[in-house]
């Protein structure tokens, strides 16, 4: 699909045309690898506050292509993650009073197990977007 849209010429370089399925299909790899980054960070008990690890893969995934309204806007919503716990609980769909170590562990192997499945695909992803010339860097 990417291949047919470079050759049909609807894009300028790596100027993307929007609509067009090549610029929908960048920012879900983008907003994907920002998902993984936030997951990456919630797996050590010990780890970042979910407002801090996500406002951490926000700044290396999404903010380079964001212009100053939505790098305003943006953090603003993620100052409202809740802790790790309840993060936990709501991703392995238990109520928080039923949080503990063995069914942490258990949501902790399925988030390994995401990310592990995600990084490999965005990489190869983001490698075919260069090799087309549609990696598009423009800000919105």
């Amino acid at each position: 699909m990417l291949e047919l849209e470079r050759e049909s010429d609807i894009h300028n370089g790596n100027v993307l045309k929007d609509p067009s399925a090549a610029m929908g299909l960048l920012w879900i790899r983008r907003s994907l690898a920002f998902q993984s980054r936030l997951f990456e960070s919630l797996l050590p008990s010990d780890g970042l506050h979910p407002k801090d690890a996500a406002t951490s893969a926000y700044h290396e995934n999404l903010a380079p292509y964001h212009g100053w309204l939505l790098r305003s806007i943006f953090p603003t919503s993620l100052s409202q993650m809740p802790h790790r716990e309840v993060f936990l609980s709501t991703f392995g769909e238990i109520d928080l009073q039923d949080l503990g170590e063995e069914e942490e562990n258990k949501i902790t192997r399925k988030l390994r197990a995401l990310i592990s499945t995600l990084d490999p695909l965005l990489a190869v992803w983001k490698d075919s977007f260069i090799e087309l010339d549609l990696e598009d860097t423009r800000r919105v």
